[in-house]
C-alpha cells in the first residue's frame, strides 16, 4: 500500500510541475502579446534619408 502512495504522490508533484510550466508558458505568451512595439524597421532607412536629405546629399 505505501507503494502506491508513493507512486501517487509523485505523480501528483509530476502534474502539478506540468501545471506550473503550462501556466508559466501561458503568462509569458500574454506577456509576450501585449509589448507594445514602439519602432518599425523601415525607420532606419527612413532616417538615414531624411538625414542624407537635410545635408543636400543624393538618394540612391
Amino acid at each position: 500500500m505505501k507503494k502506491k502512495v508513493k507512486l501517487w504522490e509523485a505523480q501528483l508533484q509530476k502534474e502539478k510541475a506540468k501545471s506550473h510550466r503550462k501556466k508559466a508558458r501561458e503568462e509569458a505568451r500574454t506577456a509576450t502579446a501585449n509589448i507594445k512595439r514602439t519602432v518599425e524597421f523601415g525607420d532606419s532607412i527612413q532616417v538615414e534619408k531624411d538625414f542624407l536629405a537635410m545635408n543636400g546629399a543624393t538618394n540612391h
